[in-house]
């Protein structure tokens, strides 16, 4: 992924899109916060790790040049494992009244083999 950040043009430059998605949800359609769920327990601490880079990247109301931006920055990301958050706050996102912007995430191949991945 660092190599397709460095050598991608901006337009096709996944991270880079993914990042202005926070800035669009936050500025055009008011969304202040992003949940990220993994479905995979070995990615358990995925959201608070995510969280301090992007939340502190972000995190800013002064440009690099020193001018106060015009927008809002980032939404608060949070998140937990699929299994976790279920019922604690799935409801609010499912039938709640807010519109909070959900990344699910799901491995390509599964760390825990239960009977050469037939549970998949």
């Amino acid at each position: 992924m660092d190599n397709h950040f460095y050598n991608s043009p901006l337009e096709n430059n996944i991270p880079v899109i993914l990042a202005m998605l926070g800035v669009w949800y936050i500025n055009f359609y008011g969304c202040e916060t992003q949940a990220l769920l993994p479905y995979d327990q070995y990615m358990h601490r995925f959201a608070a790790y995510f969280q301090q880079g992007d939340m502190e990247s972000n995190g800013k109301y002064i440009t690099k040049s020193g001018d106060r931006v015009d927008y809002n920055t980032g939404p608060v990301v949070w998140g937990e494992p699929g299994t976790n958050g279920q019922h604690a706050f799935y409801q609010l996102i499912h039938q709640g009244t807010r519109k909070i912007p959900c990344d699910f995430l799901i491995p390509v191949k599964t760390q825990h083999l239960i009977r050469n991945g037939l549970h998949h």
